[in-house]
């Protein structure tokens, strides 16, 4: 396992469903993920700190640092290319039709992507919102620090019923593919009839 990290430059494994990376294969991706882990417990440390402007502070570094992990990761994660080639297939027979979403099934796990432009912009038009409501949440915080519990659940609250609803409106606009599925063999009585 480690041989091939090595030969596709991947530090991190494929998920086999859903978006983001598995673990990490190659000892690269340990460090990484061992310097991000470290990164974030300096970054809580400093959140309670007594200095001034700590919170803030903790906050800016808190999203570049992610960003720059989720980059990194996200270019060295192995492609999952076992089902790749069936997949694009399948996508480019639906080409055709008017979903924005292709929804690959597999039992109760379901993993979408957005099918071209349309796709995108109704992805990012649901997403970005989310990034004045996290800049509300650190105004709140900073101007009603003693208020910290009830803003955070509030805010928890929110973007799980917005995440909730967001996933059901992309799961209403797709195409459903079970790339597993197999068609019903006929049976000898089917046959017969003929």
């Amino acid at each position: 396992m480690m041989h091939e990290s090595i030969e596709d430059g991947a530090w991190f494994a494929a998920r086999r469903f859903g978006i983001g990376i598995g673990l990490p294969i190659a000892w690269q991706g340990w460090v990484l993920l061992a310097s991000y882990l470290a990164a974030i417990a300096g970054i809580k440390a400093l959140d309670h700190s007594a200095l001034a402007g700590g919170k803030p502070l903790a906050f800016a570094l808190f999203l570049p640092i992610t960003a720059v992990f989720l980059i990194v990761a996200g270019k060295r994660t192995r492609r999952n290319t076992k089902t790749a080639p069936s997949r694009e297939k399948e996508a480019q027979a639906m080409s055709g039709e008017e979903t924005l979403f292709v929804c690959y099934r597999k039992g109760w796990q379901f993993n979408c992507q957005p099918r071209g432009r349309a796709g995108w912009l109704a992805l990012a038009a649901w997403t970005l919102p989310l990034l004045p409501l996290g800049l509300g949440l650190a105004w709140l915080l900073l101007r009603f620090p003693d208020s910290a519990l009830p803003i955070g659940i509030a805010f928890t609250l929110i973007v799980l019923l917005w995440s909730a609803v967001m996933a059901v409106w992309i799961v209403s606009r797709s195409e459903m593919v079970d790339p597993h599925a197999q068609p019903k063999p006929e049976t000898r009585r089917g046959k017969n009839r003929r």
